[in-house]
């Protein structure tokens, strides 16, 4: 009876850690093969040629891929660099969605001051708010203030918006990370008559086993 409950416990969480997903696999855009002069950029991160990311600007002179200047802390460029004199200045859309966790690096080209920020909003499919955040640019190797935003909220992001403040009216982000729907690396569920299957078949070897030994 021992041996049975044994095999009999084995065999239910043998079971249920088929269902165990394993957690998602960051993905990271560097911007390196944007062009200058678009006004969308947009990122397949599963190669199914399909974007699952896609930023845009409402500037009609696009993007650029000169940034503010070098010896950046969070920005390798090329990176994405726009006007942040239009609000919002930059949204990104998640086609499938994203999750958990955001972050990207930034400059502004402009002087140090209270007023010198980069802001982050970040909204469901139905426009409600799921997190929002802002962090100063300041002065460090680079002669242009810069910073790292990091957004982590619940639920599932849609959209977000970002706007910048910047004396010279411009602004460049690089390294946007974060868990954006297909680009997700999870192990595969098998069927429930599969899970079912291997459950009853253990359960029976026990009491076979059982059986014999009497």
């Amino acid at each position: 009876m021992y041996l049975l409950r044994n095999l009999c416990i084995t065999a239910f969480f043998g079971t249920v850690s088929l269902f165990i997903v394993q957690p998602a696999k960051a993905s990271l855009i560097t911007f390196d093969d944007l062009a200058s002069g678009q006004t969308s950029f947009g990122f397949d991160g599963d190669g199914d040629k399909i974007d699952d990311v896609i930023f845009t600007t409402t500037n009609p002179l696009g993007f650029n891929i000169s940034g503010p200047g070098l010896n950046q802390v969070f920005v390798n460029e090329p990176g994405l660099e726009g006007t942040s004199l239009l609000d919002p200045d930059l949204k990104v859309d998640f086609l499938k969605g994203a999750k958990d966790f955001l972050s990207f690096g930034f400059a502004l080209d402009s002087f140090e001051g209270s007023n010198t920020f980069a802001a982050f909003n970040l909204f469901d499919s139905n426009g409600n708010s799921l997190a929002s955040t802002q962090e100063l640019g300041v002065l460090g190797t680079s002669d242009f203030p810069e910073g790292k935003i990091q957004l982590n909220f619940s639920g599932v992001a849609a959209y977000g918006t970002l706007n910048f403040s910047s004396n010279f009216g411009r602004y460049i982000i690089d390294n946007f990370e974060g868990n954006f729907g297909s680009t997700e690396v999870v192990t595969s569920v098998p069927e429930s008559a599969t899970i079912l299957g291997s459950g009853i078949a253990l359960v029976f070897g026990a009491l076979f086993h059982k059986r014999k030994r009497k």
